[in-house]
């Protein structure tokens, strides 16, 4: 099934694509926590644990603890991502097991779809933080899609919201329809997002003496 931007707009379903969207998401950031930690913080069992999904961390949690800046960051990105998820699910009785095997609500996921590094194992520690600020990135330009169609009631998103977009936060969640409480969701997200993403370009600045600038 494909999805086109000429199709009739319907919340219900584009709330359950972005249910699976956020899984997806989600999935994507515990490889990139799962890659650095046992590349520096907990290198010496990285011969017991190099396969996130064969010999996967089954607690959240357990990042939290590597005392690495990075997966830090990782860390709080994936917890709002969590807790978001977790309110739409309470919202909208989402079935998230039923949904992943629904093909029409996995193609409705498909339609703002970010940036996914699919092969992060070869990729040096260096090269991870880089793939994980573009990943952030589109990560929140994704949602910031969702909230857009939301928004417009369209899944073909005005170029005036478009270019919006462009501008520092908050001015560039400005023309996003508030009184909507999907949107609402979403723009917070959005903003939580951002002190995470501007934390990481500061940390890659300050291990790498990349010069950046930060979207405020």
């Amino acid at each position: 099934m494909k999805v086109s931007r000429n199709d009739p707009f319907d919340l219900h379903l584009s709330i359950r694509g972005l249910g699976v969207m956020i899984t997806y998401m989600h999935s994507d950031l515990y490889e990139y926590m799962y890659y650095l930690t046992f590349k520096r913080a907990m290198k010496s069992h990285s011969n017991e644990f190099s396969n996130p999904w064969l010999q996967p961390i089954e607690h959240h949690d357990f990042f939290e603890k590597t005392g690495d800046p990075f997966v830090n960051n990782l860390y709080s990105t994936t917890g709002k991502l969590i807790d978001a998820k977790h309110e739409l699910t309470l919202r909208w009785g989402i079935d998230e097991e039923e949904d992943l095997r629904d093909d029409g609500i996995v193609a409705q996921a498909q339609r703002y779809h970010p940036y996914l590094l699919l092969f992060k194992k070869s990729k040096s520690y260096k090269k991870l933080t880089a793939y994980y600020e573009r990943a952030l990135t589109e990560l929140i330009s994704c949602l910031y899609s969702y909230a857009c169609a939301c928004t417009a009631k369209s899944y073909k998103i005005p170029l005036v919201l478009k270019k919006q977009f462009d501008l520092p936060v908050p001015e560039s969640l400005r023309l996003l329809n508030h009184d909507d409480a999907h949107v609402a969701l979403l723009k917070d997200l959005i903003i939580d997002l951002y002190t995470d993403l501007n934390e990481l370009r500061l940390l890659r600045d300050k291990k790498y003496n990349k010069n950046m600038t930060t979207k405020e």
